[in-house]
């Protein structure tokens, strides 16, 4: 039988056109590429024209593992060149890869020595190379001792003896491969900076190469930009495979991936969320509240003569009025006698002057809100990546910045409302004292919280890596 691309050029006659007598392209050779499954049938097609076409040569990029069996492939050496980009993942596609990885994964289930929802949290974390040791020793047991008198083993075993019995017969007995020369293109930095092509055997992809790597090494854009880079001559003269240790430094890479939810620095940033909104609350109720402080005053009238005024709850923005327990038998200037009223005023023509005092108090409360909820979102992303030092280090500056906003909000209790000011309609001198109130209390706990918050942060970064 024939491929399609195969009739297709042969109901259209276009290689009889291309290479009739008299043609322009005449002398010209033959080449057919492909990429990926492309590359695979371009890989059979220049089998089929190999007899009418001796000169031919086939270019396969990043092709399937299963094309040819193992004599056929050899075969081609003479004419066909198959490129392979680091850890792609089709070029390893193969029946046998599938297999041993799905007996590697048996194996690691069957070694799981923990609770399986253990193990798959764990698992989502994102972890360093360096302790990737120490988390399998304590998730999985030794191959060695691996319970075979479960159930679950016991079905694994008599599986692979089914399959290891077709794979002695039929179709599936026959390994098939790459065909033809294989140049593998290894990312010696790991940074796809620095590729190195060397000739690579067809027996070197025989295991599927997990990694966050096996799908992007396929794609063909990048592809194109590193074999320009790279230069290859028309023979195609590929180094044999060499590492240069000088040109890659030894290190502790670490991985950082987002996964929501996996903590991958522990609960401390759970506990320091739940502070920081605690600290936001508490920070947003003392400065729209109308009870930072509780205000008591003496009015000093022109003549000498001075009387106690009607005491007032005040916050920075609005003010609340006391009113009387008892409206028959109520003394205005007696505290005992008045409460808080249940609604809070904005501040009218009799408080129409702001000193700077109140002002600050006003602007550092709104700044320390706002660089709380700006650290609640970036404590947040430590939830679902890992954060480097410099990561908690700017946040350590963000939370002592609103810790002294926090504090400077205390600049109220030195405005004029809370000391000696006239009245602009009577002159009348009014000395008032003010002691903090709710929101004041607030406002304090807040600071508190700020503060502990970016202690926090200071430990996260003494344990983080640079």
């Amino acid at each position: 039988s024939h491929s399609r691309p195969t009739i297709f050029i042969r109901r259209r006659r276009v290689l009889r056109n291309l290479y009739s007598s008299g043609s322009s392209y005449e002398e010209y050779d033959l080449v057919v590429v492909g990429h990926s499954l492309g590359g695979g049938c371009a890989q059979v097609l220049s089998l089929m024209l190999r007899p009418s076409f001796p000169s031919l040569r086939c270019y396969a990029f990043e092709p399937p593992g299963c094309i040819f069996d193992d004599v056929l492939s050899e075969d081609c050496n003479e004419w066909i060149t198959s490129i392979v980009r680091h850890e792609d993942l089709v070029p390893r596609v193969t029946q046998p890869n599938l297999e041993s990885l799905r007996d590697e994964f048996f194996d690691v289930v069957a070694r799981i020595k923990v609770p399986k929802i253990k193990a798959f949290h764990d698992v989502r974390s994102p972890c360093p190379e360096s302790n990737l040791g120490t988390r399998n020793a304590a998730i999985l047991c030794p191959k060695g001792e691996i319970d075979r008198d479960t159930v679950f083993y016991q079905k694994i075993q008599k599986f692979r003896n089914e399959r290891a019995a077709k794979n002695l017969t039929g179709d599936v007995s026959v390994k098939l491969y790459i065909p033809g020369q294989i140049i593998h293109l290894v990312d010696t930095l790991g940074d796809e900076t620095k590729y190195v092509p060397y000739w690579a055997s067809r027996y070197e992809f025989n295991q599927v190469i997990l990694s966050k790597r096996m799908l992007p090494d396929h794609s063909m854009p990048p592809l194109v930009g590193i074999l320009q880079k790279l230069n290859l001559d028309d023979v195609h003269e590929v180094r044999t495979w060499h590492v240069d240790n000088k040109d890659a430094e030894d290190e502790d890479v670490e991985v950082f991936i987002f996964i929501p939810f996996s903590n991958p620095q522990g609960k401390i940033p759970l506990c320091l969320i739940l502070f920081a909104i605690v600290a936001t609350i508490l920070s947003i109720s003392s400065g729209q509240g109308c009870q930072y402080v509780s205000r008591s005053t003496v009015l000093s009238y022109t003549d000498g003569i001075s009387n106690p005024g009607n005491g007032l709850s005040a916050g920075l923005w609005s003010y609340n009025l006391k009113r009387c327990i008892d409206a028959e038998s109520c003394n205005t200037t007696d505290p005992i006698d008045l409460e808080d009223s249940s609604y809070c005023q904005a501040y009218g023509r009799l408080f129409n002057t702001i000193d700077v005092h109140w002002t600050f108090a006003r602007v550092a409360g709104t700044i320390s809100v706002l660089l709380g909820c700006i650290s609640i979102g970036i404590i947040s992303t430590a939830t679902c990546t890992k954060f480097r030092k410099r990561t908690w280090l700017v946040l350590v500056t963000l939370l002592l910045l609103a810790t002294l906003c926090q504090g400077l909000q205390f600049l109220f209790l030195k405005s004029d409302l809370c000391n000696e000011w006239t009245n602009p309609e009577t002159s009348e001198v009014v000395t008032s004292e003010c002691s903090l109130s709710i929101g004041g209390n607030c406002a304090i706990a807040a600071t508190i919280f700020w503060f502990a918050i970016a202690v926090g942060c200071s430990h996260m970064a003494r344990t983080a890596t640079h």
